[in-house]
Parts: C-alpha cells; structure tokens; sequence
C-alpha cells in the first residue's frame, strides 16, 4: 500500500517520464509513433495469410478468423512489448540510476505506460475493424479495461523482478525475449481451447490454463467479441489475482534488496 501511494502521489512525474520515452522513440525515425504498431500487425497478417487463407482456417465460434485473431493480438502485444522494454530499461536509463534521490520505481512502470498509450491507439484500430467485420457495438466492451488493468498489474510485477536481476545479469533480457517467444505459441492468441476434444487432452488443457495470460487474452475475446466479459469464471479470477499479487510481492521484494547496489554496477 506504501508503494501504491507513492506511485500516485509520483503520477505528474510518471507521466512527463512516459512522455519523454515516446518522444525518445521517434527520434531519428521517419515513421516514429507508427513503428509500435508494425510488429504486431505484421504478425497478425503473417498469421492470417498462413493459418486463415492458406489454411483455410475456419470462422470462430461465428466470427471472422482475423476478427478473432486481432483481439487476441492485441492483448498479447501490449504484454510482450511493455514486459521486453521494461527489462533493459535500468540500463537505458543508467544516469538516472546514478542519481541519488531519484525514484527509480517510477523506471519500470514508465515503460509499461508507454506501451499502453501505444495499446490505446492498437484498441481504436481494433475497434474499427470489428465495427468493419459486422461484429455488435456492446457496453461489454468497456470490460476490456478491467482485462487491461489486470494486465498491467501483473507486467508491475514481473517488471520489478526481471529489471532488477537484468542490472547484474544481463542475460535475463535474452531470457525474458525468449520467454515471450514460447509463450506466444503457449497462449491462445491463434488458438483456441475448443480445438482439443475434451478426452484424452484434459492435462494439457489443465496445464496450459496456468498460463496468466489466458486470463488476459481470452477476456479481450469474451469482451470484445461474445458480450461475455466475466465467462472465465471465478476460480480463473482468483487464480490470475493470488498470481498477479504474489508476482508483486515477489518484485518489490527482489527491486528493494538489489536497488542499493544498482549504481555500482551500472
């Protein structure tokens, strides 16, 4: 609670932070702003061509292959991009580490702002493209920024942890970048759980949903596609908040034992 309130007693510097980033972003950049949004689209495209034309994936649960694709994608990007820049951004920003009264808790989550002004943007663009795919107007909608929320609580935590180890360690921004990689493939973002056949997959199924973004993504799906925002249930909400509160824990712990060594080493 003490680091909640000085993260919003600190809101008027996390913001000119998180402004100075994405001005930094587009400098030297002809394109600037517009580079945040390549990657993913590409990727969703790739997606779409390969599983949905040349595949000929069908309709999901009767709504358009790239439809359905996009929600989940957007959910997925913002995650791996604001956990990817939050890793290194103790050493992107080594003066600031070197200054003495400095917060340097605000670095983090500053990364983590950035990635959602840029996830705003995304959530318009997907919204037209449902509007475009015929796809109902609902107040459900609005329960995407209770996914969204719930997102960036938990990218706090594993932020903390994955920062602060990276300063002595600089093999875990390569772990997390990899860890992404997997879990993309690990996290229904172009699957979905209907395709196993519920005997003879039940364990991988079980496994699968310890995954924390399942929570994530599948709500952006629920919300924004079925008008079933709270579908998961609350054994799923439960778990994604003892997980997402434990992560917290575990990163404001791990950023206050190894914050007084950060200037030696940077």
């Amino acid at each position: 609670m003490r680091h909640l309130r000085d993260v919003l007693t600190g809101a008027d510097l996390l913001l000119r932070l998180t402004a100075h980033d994405l001005r930094n972003r587009c400098l030297g950049s002809t394109l600037g702003f517009v580079w945040a949004f390549i990657q993913p689209f590409v990727m969703t495209i790739i997606l779409w061509c390969v599983v949905g034309i040349a595949l000929r994936a069908p309709a999901v649960r009767g709504v358009p292959f790239i439809v359905w694709l996009l929600a989940g994608m957007s959910a997925w990007s913002f995650f791996s991009e604001a956990l990817n820049q939050a890793a290194n951004v103790f050493y992107e920003y080594a003066f600031l580490v070197k200054k003495v009264n400095f917060r340097l808790f605000f670095l983090p989550l500053m990364k983590i702002a950035a990635a959602l002004a840029v996830h705003f943007v995304f959530l318009l663009i997907v919204a037209v493209v449902l509007i475009a795919g015929r796809v109902p107007v609902s107040w459900n909608w609005l329960a995407v920024f209770y996914y969204l929320f719930s997102a960036a609580m938990l990218l706090a935590g594993l932020s903390y942890v994955t920062a602060a180890l990276n300063v002595f360690l600089r093999d875990i921004g390569h772990i997390v970048n990899i860890a992404l990689q997997f879990g993309f493939w690990l996290t229904p973002v172009f699957w979905d759980f209907a395709m196993f056949p519920l005997q003879g997959h039940s364990l991988l199924v079980k496994i699968l949903r310890l995954n924390p973004l399942v929570y994530v993504v599948e709500g952006y799906r629920n919300s924004l596609l079925f008008s079933a925002p709270f579908a998961a249930g609350w054994r799923a909400t439960v778990y994604f908040w003892l997980f997402t509160l434990l992560t917290l824990a575990l990163g404001r712990l791990v950023f206050r034992k190894l914050r007084p060594h950060f200037a030696d080493v940077l």
